[in-house]
């Protein structure tokens, strides 16, 4: 579902509220995971958008006693990195295309969209154990 444009989040409230009641009446949500927001230089609007969205989300799993649970973008390249068997340096960051092929090593097959992709990441390093900490 597409989030909208940012100069109108709480227009969004409206849309994802009575979505996120839909997808748990049809699938009984366990948990839901994300990755935390970013903060996009010169974005501010954007920025606030994606935090707009995501206290939307974790309210809904608050009030619906749904897990919530959420990845740092860095963990996620991490995780990527620990997939693909690559070493990891704060200097090499894991692109979106990476993401997928970590994805498609996991599950078989990539996603439509790199946001996918990422959810899909953040789901299976919160809730799964087929990533291993390599701490």
């Amino acid at each position: 579902m597409s989030v909208g444009n940012a100069s109108a989040p709480m227009t969004f409230a409206k849309f994802l509220w009575p979505e996120l009641n839909a997808l748990h009446e049809k699938y009984d949500i366990d948990g839901i995971a994300s990755e935390t927001p970013p903060f996009i230089m010169g974005q501010i609007k954007t920025t606030a958008f994606l935090w707009a969205v995501s206290s939307i989300i974790v309210s809904w799993s608050y009030q619906n006693e749904v897990p919530f649970r959420h990845a740092a973008p860095m963990s996620l390249k991490r995780a990527t990195c620990t997939i693909l068997d690559m070493p990891w340096h704060r200097k090499y960051i894991p692109k979106k295309s990476d993401v997928k092929k970590a994805i498609i090593k996991l599950n078989g097959e990539g996603l439509t969209t790199s946001h996918e992709n990422d959810a899909t990441l953040a789901a299976t390093l919160m809730y799964g154990k087929v990533i291993p900490d390599k701490r």
